[in-house]
């Protein structure tokens, strides 16, 4: 692919916004995605975007599968209702839909709940359309253990891959799925970087050298990813961009950003937004901590500082290209 079709790309690789597509959809309403999300998107210059399938914690164990599905199949009834978006399952897909000015959804599994211990379901998941797996969120299932949001994560959160978890990790490279490590706690990191062949990323975390969160990457996470060619999507939730409330900012997240680009190369850098707080499905969830209100905020205050601040091919590779890369790369074009 050229690098003239990436550069067209600005690409949020984490978003929780399936969840109000399912609410609202429960409620009555039609066309979510174009009558809630396209406004916004389109202020900010976004035209791709990675839906994580998050499942939140009281339908976990017994009911993350059947929400999982709810929550695919709620947003292919809605892009029926929203021609503006475009679910893609790879990345020429998504050269096509920016062609004819149409947004790209891509599907990510946050976290492994939803196929429980049953390596099979993760075909049934890549035939519906999701490309990425993230293995863990911020607990323990039966792949792996995710890393806690505690500064001392507890002991018993300590375990690496479990022998299920090295198995999904085979299948869904054979699939041609994106490994997502994010949320995965440090011993998991370390052995997932060791047995997989092919890029992985990291969709929403910071520098834990500039803000000491587990949520975060330590410089030696960042230098094996980078290694590996993958990728860091920067994470505007405030508690991962500064430790002081009162420092987290647009300057606090691009200090992040620049962290990247000065130690690791501009090719491994991202946007990885993670907004909750737009969010109705969230709302009492999320700590009221995003940086930006919405992505229309972020494109004002973080994406259009990123093309004023750096040369146009370099801002282009961060806003979408990069990611873009990677997704060429690892997942199987399908047409």
């Amino acid at each position: 692919m050229t690098d003239r079709a990436r550069e067209n790309i600005v690409l949020d690789a984490h978003s929780d916004l399936l969840l109000d597509v399912l609410l609202m959809r429960r409620r009555g309403g039609r066309g979510i995605l174009e009558g809630r999300f396209l406004p916004k998107l389109r202020e900010a210059g976004i035209n791709a975007l990675v839906c994580s399938i998050y499942i939140v914690e009281e339908l976990v164990p017994e009911g993350a599968l059947r929400n999982a599905l709810d929550q695919i199949s709620a947003l292919k009834t809605d892009l029926e209702e929203s021609p503006s978006f475009r679910l893609c399952r790879s990345a020429g897909e998504c050269y096509k839909a920016a062609a004819q000015g149409q947004i790209s959804l891509f599907l990510s599994l946050e976290g492994a709940e939803p196929l429980g211990r049953d390596p099979l379901l993760l075909r049934v998941f890549h035939e519906l359309g999701v490309r990425l797996l993230g293995l863990a969120w911020s607990r323990r299932n039966y792949a792996c253990d995710g890393i806690s949001f505690e500064e001392a994560a507890p002991y018993s959160s300590a375990g690496s891959l479990t022998d299920f978890g090295r198995e999904l990790v085979a299948e869904a490279c054979r699939l041609g799925m994106v490994i997502d490590v994010s949320h995965l706690n440090d011993a998991g990191f370390r052995e997932l970087s060791r047995i997989i062949r092919v890029p992985f990323i990291a969709s929403h975390s910071n520098c834990r050298a500039l803000t000491n969160s587990p949520r975060n990457l330590t410089d030696e996470q960042l230098g094996v990813l980078a290694a590996a060619g993958g990728v860091v999507g920067m994470n505007a939730c405030g508690q991962f961009a500064a430790e002081r409330r009162e420092e987290r900012s647009p300057a606090a997240l691009l200090a992040h950003l620049d962290h990247v680009v000065k130690n690791f190369g501009a090719a491994h850098a991202g946007l990885g937004l993670d907004l909750c707080d737009c969010l109705e499905s969230l709302a009492g969830i999320s700590d009221g901590g995003d940086i930006f209100k919405d992505h229309a905020d972020a494109g004002r205050r973080f994406i259009d500082e990123i093309k004023r601040g750096r040369s146009e091919d370099e801002a282009a590779a961060i806003l979408g290209g990069n990611f873009m890369r990677l997704f060429e790369r690892v997942m199987k074009d399908e047409q």
